[in-house]
């Protein structure tokens, strides 16, 4: 199948240098990126010698091809590793590619002035991102990365843009087992110096097997799913977003409600999740572009087993960058204070530092990770009805950004979690461990071209 891909790509671009020149203007692209993580003490238990480092890569060839005036076409081959990865343990002429992905991350049709009017038409798979990326975008810290196998009608006017897409998450062709994951985005343009976004959004799963709710397990938050799924599964989002920003200062505050429904053959299930993110920032008018800033973000937990499921679900989320960089914390029953600052030293370096309070918003509701789908954690993440603290710990995070040439820039980052009692009381009990805190580090090296 790769060697299709490949087969398939090449043929592509070796026909758009033959063509006639005024047949397409295709424009041609790509990306390559190393990064190498290090990670201690992952499970926060100093007996255990764990600590973690690997490198991974991305490599991305993108085709853009106008063919016609309000017509467009991208397609974008990604191939991602992590070296090492081969089925040959020992090295040696056996190596092989196994374990790594190749596959389109992108490959769409765009149509302009669709009919005259001001709708443009996506069709295919591409990236969704909307607003901070809280709720859903693409992930690009994930070598992997996200993208949706989609339709996409845009509307575009002075006052205000409209999307509205639906996407397939998961395919059955035999069952009705589908995921769809469909919505409306509007940004609102017309208030001075500020943007107001207001979006629905819409998961169902079809899913009718045991008691696996959209995917994400057996439990939520608190609750347990008992009685078998015997109908489509339905969470609603939606909510309002607006940034502006006046004479250095800018700010940030999104505000998602939850609602739905789990239904099985003996119980009904509501869900009724909302969060919270504020954020302000003010930039010295100097050089360097200092950047002091204050973050609060929340979302809620499950703070019992009743019927109704209160932990927010943050869907399709790009959270590396909004609660910490080390991963740990995702938008998901948490209270988070966050301070952070940032400044451009010279054209060509980038410093900047964040220092965040972590709590659970519900003590007895998990603790989750980022980008955790999976509402189901067990060991140290897991709910206890006997849990007596919320305090996660405090997590600081420095990172520098330099940018060799138009090409080529080059990162590293540090992160230490201090942790808190939670995480202590938790480790003390299962292992006696006395060192519980967490040490991760990154080296990422990216060239566009």
């Amino acid at each position: 199948m790769k060697r299709i891909l490949l087969s398939v790509f090449a043929a592509a671009l070796t026909a758009a240098y033959v063509v006639p020149a005024d047949a397409a203007d295709v424009t041609l692209s790509g990306q390559y990126r190393l990064r190498g993580e290090y990670r201690n003490d992952a499970d926060f238990n100093g007996n255990v010698n764990d600590h973690t480092d690997s490198w991974g890569q991305r490599v991305r060839l993108t085709a853009d091809a106008k063919a016609t005036d309000d017509t467009s076409i991208k397609i974008t081959l990604q191939d991602t590793r992590t070296w090492g990865a081969s089925t040959n343990t020992n090295g040696g002429p056996a190596l092989t590619d196994t374990g790594n992905t190749l596959d389109l991350h992108e490959s769409y049709v765009n149509i302009n002035n669709l009919f005259g009017a001001p709708v443009s038409l996506r069709a295919g798979r591409q990236q969704l991102c909307y607003g901070d990326g809280r709720l859903v975008c693409n992930s690009n810290w994930s070598n992997n990365d996200r993208s949706f196998d989609a339709l996409k009608f845009v509307y575009t006017s002075a006052p205000v843009n409209v999307d509205l897409f639906t996407s397939k998450v998961r395919e059955s062709t035999t069952t009705s087992t589908d995921q769809d994951f469909t919505g409306i985005y509007a940004t609102v343009k017309a208030i001075p110096n500020n943007t107001l976004d207001l979006y629905v959004l819409w998961l169902r799963d079809g899913l009718q097997s045991g008691n696996t709710a959209f995917g994400w397990g057996t439990t939520i938050g608190n609750t347990a799913i008992t009685g078998g799924i015997d109908s489509a599964q339905n969470l609603y989002t939606y909510g309002a977003r607006l940034k502006g920003g006046v004479a250095g200062l800018d700010y940030t505050l999104e505000l998602p409600l939850q609602s739905g429904s789990i239904d099985t053959r003996t119980t009904s299930y509501n869900l009724k999740g909302w969060a919270a993110a504020a954020k302000l920032g003010y930039t010295l008018p100097t050089p360097t572009k200092v950047r002091l800033g204050l973050e609060y973000d929340y979302a809620s937990g499950d703070n019992d087993a009743n019927n109704d499921v209160k932990t927010f679900m943050g869907i399709f989320p790009s959270t590396h960058d909004k609660i910490g960089l080390m991963d740990i914390q995702a938008w998901r029953n948490v209270k988070a204070l966050g301070l952070t600052a940032s400044a451009d030293v010279t054209e060509k370096l980038k410093l900047a530092a964040e220092l965040w309070n972590l709590h659970l918003a519900q003590k007895h509701d998990a603790w989750y990770a980022d980008a955790n789908w999976d509402t189901t954690p067990t060991g140290l993440r897991a709910a206890s009805a006997t849990e007596t603290n919320s305090s996660i710990g405090n997590e600081i995070d420095v990172t520098a950004t330099y940018k060799y040439n138009s090409a080529v820039t080059a990162e590293v980052g540090y992160g230490h979690l201090f942790s808190g009692k939670f995480i202590k009381d938790r480790i003390n009990a299962t292992t006696g461990s006395d060192k519980q805190d967490q040490d991760w580090a990154y080296m990422m090296l990216t060239a566009n071209f």
